[in-house]
């Protein structure tokens, strides 16, 4: 009975670890413009940097930082840039990260956006 359940164990855990190892790292990315995820690989995009008009915003301005995924328009973030005492804003995320994309799905950093950090991976067979 004991070989019975440690066998049954020990291939149980075997199936988990190969589920759990279906992508391996490959390389970090610094994503200025439109760019395609290749076949076989997959991207998380891990966060962004705003653009000099994004940090430069003047008091009373409204916005937000975009990008595009397959030619849609997200919203990442929007801001209001408010005179509160001696200063203030308001920003507020709008999408949250990470953010999948499979193979083939194209990305690019739109308004106010200035790049996307991405962390590849390569898919196992």
């Amino acid at each position: 009975m004991k070989k019975l359940l440690f066998t049954t164990l020990f291939f149980c855990g075997l199936a988990f670890t190969a589920q759990s190892q279906s992508l391996t790292y490959s390389k970090v990315i610094l994503l200025t413009a439109l760019d395609t995820v290749p076949q076989g690989k997959v991207w998380k995009v891990v966060s962004y940097l705003p653009s000099g008009q994004w940090i430069n915003a003047g008091t009373g301005t409204t916005g937000s930082l975009d990008i595009l995924i397959n030619s849609v328009e997200y919203k990442i973030s929007q801001y209001e840039m408010a005179h509160v005492g001696n200063g203030g804003h308001g920003e507020k995320e709008t999408v949250p990260f990470p953010i999948w994309l499979p193979a083939g799905s194209t990305v690019e950093p739109s308004t106010n956006c200035g790049s996307l950090s991405v962390i590849e991976f390569t898919e196992n067979q």
